[in-house]
Parts: C-alpha cells; structure tokens; sequence
C-alpha cells in the first residue's frame, strides 16, 4: 500500500465520522452545518487524492512487489522507486537511501539540494500516515 493509498483509507474513516455528526440529532443547528462544511472538504480532498491513484501508473518495481509480499502493510514512498535499497529486518519496512531521494527531486522537480532536502524532511520524512512508515537512511560514500 502506497502512502498515498494510506492517505485515501484514512480521509474515508474521517468522511465516515463526519457523515454521523452531520447528521447527528445531538448537535445544534451550528454544528451541523461545521461538520457538513468539513464533510464537503473531506470530499474534495478525498475525489483529489483518488485522482491522483487512478493518475498515477499502476505498476510497481520488483523490489516494491518484493516488500508487498513480505508485509502488505509496509508502505511505500511515491516517486521515488530508484531510491529503494532494500527494506528491514524486523517490520520489512521499505529502507531508502535519503541522498538518492534527493537527486531525485533535483532532477525531476528541478530543484536545488536545499530545496529537496526541505522538502524531504518536512513531506516525506516526518509525514506520518501509519505504521509500517518508510524509512529513509543516509549511507556511507566511503570507508571510515
């Protein structure tokens, strides 16, 4: 299951909550036109994040299908299959190399390696969607 995918599965828990207090007789009048205000945005976020799914192209590289099969749980990091150097022992968490994230974002997003780093850390790293998170390590050029 992709982050992504994870995202979608978590929106329609929420969507399912807020279809109830929506509709809840417990609320007043204001609280019922919030949670419908917020069911709408719900929607919106979900029907995008779906798109996006169905945007994106289905097939996934051998050592992607390799981690699914071990842990069907274990997400997976969107875009950046090059960057996939093996999974754990423990979870068979997916393990990628955080430098070669890097190029990647410089290289297809055209960004400078501040920039890919930003934005690494703050979307992709400390984005907590679950368990089973990817894990992203810095690997050794050379010998110490």
């Amino acid at each position: 299951m992709t982050v992504v995918e994870k995202e979608i599965q978590m929106l329609e828990l929420e969507i399912t909550k807020l279809k109830v207090e929506s509709t809840s007789p417990y609320n007043d009048g204001w609280m019922t036109e919030h949670y419908k205000k917020e069911l709408d945005k719900a929607n919106k976020v979900h029907a995008k994040k779906v798109a996006e799914v169905k945007s994106a192209p289905p097939e996934r590289t051998n050592r992607e299908d390799a981690i699914g099969q071990m842990n069907e749980a274990a997400l997976l990091a969107d875009g950046f299959a090059d960057a996939l150097v093996g999974y754990d022992a423990s979870g068979s968490c997916a393990v990628y190399d955080y430098n070669t994230c890097c190029q990647i974002l410089m290289n297809r997003d055209g960004m400078e390696y501040d920039e890919a780093h930003e934005y690494m850390q703050f979307n992709v790293v400390s984005a907590v969607v679950g368990d089973f998170m990817p894990i992203f390590v810095t690997l050794f050029e050379n010998e110490i």
